[in-house]
């Protein structure tokens, strides 16, 4: 991967002096090549129609190959959803489920990776819940979730809220013993953090682009095993998801109805898509890939651990406790009697972008934070001091 050695200083969005963002665990900041890629697919492209439009189709490989690369996987094993959610539920909706299955789930975890799975218990599906356990998951509770009857483990690689990382090498290890899937919900991670699904053999992950990769709300990521493909028996399915989908006529006035389905992770995709949005995902993924996600991970976990110590130094009270070290983007903090509400609205309205979850205040840091944003957290973190 080319571009800017580790440790070379970002390229920032642009953001007023006295303003800072650290909110990329709520709604990543839309980086500028994103933003200029949909600007001319809205303006040099759309406007021509039909002829115009296939000058867009190139974005969308171009995203798939990025998106292989920033996993590990091959280019045929990535399909484009609108979010999370969506990816999840090709899962949840397409196994082939039977009375007595059990999903391991996890309590505190969002509900998009939750809900989804609650719905199967109609079908005679049973969900075993880890519990959380001061802000974070122990692998010995995972092992003891993860029974005979387990088809499936659904987890989150980073929690949304406290920014605790589970050891998916550990949590892959566990469910392979009891011959169990792996279904990741990877939104809090993808794009800050390194996920080589070649050497972690998850089979399935799905991740909205809106967070850490820094691309267009609407726009998301889906990774499916190539061997776990077959397994999703029930997927959407559309003009795109055929071979040869771009040929659809036999000749004059005959259109062909007899296509074989791709045999790649595509074809869930169906029709027409958001063409601007994945000309922003596009770029985005370009740029992220062009620096490295190893490089990425380095300043992401550098930045998170400098704000960790300031807060401990303040005595902030830290969900993950001062001593754990950065294992994602997210520092939490929360304080009996006040909860992250009102602190997050503090820094909001001193012009500092964080936000809350679960009660707690989030503070989300990527590589394109500048030094001089840290700088200005910093100084209003002391606003927080109790």
């Amino acid at each position: 991967m080319t571009g800017p050695p580790p440790g070379a200083p970002p390229t920032p969005a642009s953001t007023p002096s006295d303003r800072a963002y650290f909110d990329h665990a709520g709604l990543g900041r839309l980086r500028p090549v994103a933003a200029a890629a949909m600007r001319s697919a809205l303006d040099d492209a759309l406007p021509h129609g039909s002829a115009g439009v296939g000058s867009l189709f190139p974005a969308r490989a171009a995203a798939r190959r990025s998106a292989a690369a920033l996993l590990g996987c091959t280019p045929d094993e990535v399909a484009f959803v609108p979010n999370t959610s969506t990816g999840i539920h090709l899962v949840a909706d397409g196994l082939d489920w039977r009375p007595g299955d059990r999903v391991v789930v996890f309590d505190r975890d969002f509900p998009a990776n939750v809900r989804p799975w609650q719905r199967l218990e109609r079908h005679g599906v049973r969900l075993s819940w880890v519990p959380m356990r001061e802000g974070g998951y122990r692998l010995e509770d995972v092992a003891d979730a993860i029974g005979p009857a387990a088809r499936l483990v659904a987890v989150s690689h980073v929690n949304f809220a406290t920014g605790f990382r589970l050891d998916l090498d550990a949590v892959c290890a566990l469910a392979a013993r009891a011959g169990a899937l792996v279904c990741v919900d990877a939104v809090q991670s993808l794009g800050a953090l390194p996920l080589d699904v070649a050497a972690t053999p998850v089979d399935f992950l799905a991740a909205g682009a809106h967070k850490w990769l820094c691309g267009p709300p609407g726009t998301g990521v889906f990774y499916c095993r190539a061997d776990r493909l077959e397994l999703l028996r029930s997927t959407p399915t559309g003009w795109f998801g055929h071979e040869g989908a771009a040929e659809v006529s036999k000749g004059p006035g005959r259109l062909r109805y007899d296509l074989p389905e791709r045999a790649a992770a595509a074809k869930v995709e169906g029709g027409m898509y958001d063409l601007l949005g994945m000309a922003g995902l596009a770029a985005a993924l370009a740029e992220l890939t062009g620096v490295g996600i190893e490089a990425v991970a380095d300043r992401v976990l550098r930045l998170a651990s400098r704000v960790t110590a300031a807060a401990a130094g303040l005595g902030l009270p830290l969900v993950l406790g001062p001593d754990a070290p950065a294992a994602s983007g997210i520092v939490a903090l929360s304080r009996p009697g006040a909860d992250g509400m009102r602190m997050a609205e503090k820094l909001i309205s001193s012009g500092i972008q964080v936000s809350t979850a679960d009660g707690v205040l989030r503070i989300s840091p990527h590589y394109w934070t500048t030094d001089r944003e840290i700088e200005l957290l910093l100084g209003r973190l002391a606003t927080l001091k109790p």
